[in-house]
């Protein structure tokens, strides 16, 4: 574990995030101020409804911010006008998009599910039956159907029969959708491993009794995991397909029980409950990574 660093003062570092969205996102923000503390001598917390939005020359060179939101366009501006911005613009909107994701994954040669994903629709247009009942002879049943956009494992459905496939499809047409094949191995587990600088920090193994999905908001139960070095390396290269700086990488069990699917990879996974079952302070790791990576020594 590396040492805490002492406070510095050669940067103003800012933590942007949505507070409007309730609780949950204030006290995610709130954790990232207290981590990155630990490091620097001052951390502000700003909403992004605070952000000056107006489109103007600003110089920001002097700004590290800590952006824990998915607004892109925002991210962006705040990089155009010289700030440092972590997670990039770039990495949220690869993460935001799953099919992004998965086309970055697998062109960095990351081990995914087999994918497919749907042509995008206009309001009212329908998937026609030949192009479902084609990725229904390419993946094979039962198949899981994701939204290109969702948090918290929302917007991931899992079609056990071809009606099941019309119906959600149907349903979703006018979405940026994508099918994979359902893992059946991994079938309510997973791992979550959280990489900052190019390095796995922490990570937890994740179960559900009753769903497909491990996911901790849905109900699924942590437990603190210690990643073999193929996991770690697995996670770390995921994060370089995505070019994140800090980000959470959810691992499918193959048929041995290890992780060595990549499922997604979050740029704005919240890390509290991570961070209390592994017992690692990943916000202040978080910190600990940026004052050595932009601070001078």
């Amino acid at each position: 574990m590396m040492a805490q660093s002492k406070p510095v003062r050669e940067r103003e570092v800012v933590i942007v995030a949505n507070l409007g969205l309730g609780d949950k996102f204030v006290d995610h923000a709130q954790l990232y101020q207290r981590g990155l503390g630990a490091t620097f001598e001052r951390v502000r917390l700003v909403s992004t409804e605070d952000v000056v939005s107006l489109i103007e020359r600003r110089d920001r060179s002097h700004q590290l911010v800590v952006f824990l939101d998915k607004d892109i366009a925002l991210a962006e501006q705040l990089e155009l006008q010289g700030a440092t911005v972590v997670n990039s613009s770039s990495a949220i909107a690869i993460c935001d998009d799953k099919r992004r994701t998965y086309t970055h994954l697998d062109a960095a040669g990351v081990r995914i599910p087999r994918t497919q994903i749907l042509p995008a629709l206009y309001p009212k247009q329908k998937v026609t039956a030949d192009l479902v009942l084609s990725v229904i002879e390419e993946l094979s049943l039962p198949l899981v159907i994701k939204e290109a956009k969702g948090s918290f494992g929302a917007q991931v459905y899992l079609a056990s029969t071809p009606e099941d496939v019309f119906a959600i499809v149907d349903t979703l047409a006018d979405r940026h959708l994508l099918a994979q094949e359902f893992v059946a191995s991994s079938r309510g587990r997973d791992l979550r491993l959280q990489v900052v600088n190019g390095v796995c920090v922490a990570a937890i193994s994740r179960q559900h009794p009753d769903d497909f999905r491990a996911n901790l908001s849905a109900g699924g139960v942590g437990y603190p995991y210690q990643p073999s070095r193929q996991e770690c390396d697995l996670a770390v290269a995921s994060a370089a397909a995505v070019g994140g700086f800090n980000v959470g990488v959810d691992l499918l069990l193959d048929e041995e029980g290890l992780g060595t699917i990549v499922c997604e990879v979050n740029s704005n996974a919240h890390i509290w409950r991570l961070s209390a079952i592994s017992g690692v302070d990943v916000a202040a790791r978080v910190g600990q990574a940026l004052g050595q990576r932009w601070l001078p020594a």
